[in-house]
């Protein structure tokens, strides 16, 4: 491998690194911009912003434990998730965060993107860059999942019925497509 191969993996690395900060950071900044009224009470459909937050902080955390289920030579539960369960999970792990203030949600949210920096720490340039790869896509269907949320918040604080698709239906889809 030439050191051009070298640099341009670990530029891919660090354009994937940034890109996930640049959509949590997004995505933060609109639940910031909702009123502490849409705190708890219904803000796009059923959900509230704690709600929203939560939700992505569990898909993040299924992540975490899928790239380590890789990392460790295993096969992720993730990828055998019965996509039929997915609204019913969904609910679950919603109705599961409910009785949670909301800071608490939110530095969930918060730390779930520490854990997953570190699990990435662990991985070789190559084995993230490289179109394909299973943790380039798993890291892939977490920047496609904050941008579809944070783009719902925006649509929503707009006044807008709903907001343009931004990737696959499911972190499930994208991650094993």
């Amino acid at each position: 491998m030439s050191d051009d191969d070298v640099r341009t993996r670990a530029d891919e690395r660090r354009r994937l690194l940034a890109e996930l900060e640049l959509e949590r950071n997004q995505l933060i900044r609109n639940v910031e911009t909702c009123r502490i009224r849409d705190i708890e009470r219904p803000f796009i459909g059923e959900w509230s912003v704690k709600d929203i937050v939560g939700h992505v902080a569990s898909w993040e955390a299924e992540v975490v434990t899928a790239i380590r289920e890789l990392r460790e030579g295993r096969r992720p539960e993730l990828y055998d998730f019965n996509r039929s369960r997915l609204d019913a999970w969904n609910r679950e792990h919603v109705e599961r965060k409910r009785s949670l203030d909301f800071f608490s949600v939110l530095e969930q949210l918060r730390t779930g993107r520490q854990r997953l920096l570190d699990e990435l720490a662990h991985i070789s340039d190559d084995d993230l860059a490289d179109e394909g790869s299973r943790y380039r896509r798993l890291v892939t269907a977490v920047i496609d999942h904050d941008r579809e949320h944070w783009h719902a918040i925006a649509a929503r604080l707009a006044g807008m019925e709903g907001a343009r698709r931004t990737g696959a239906q499911s972190i499930i889809e994208e991650a094993t497509s």
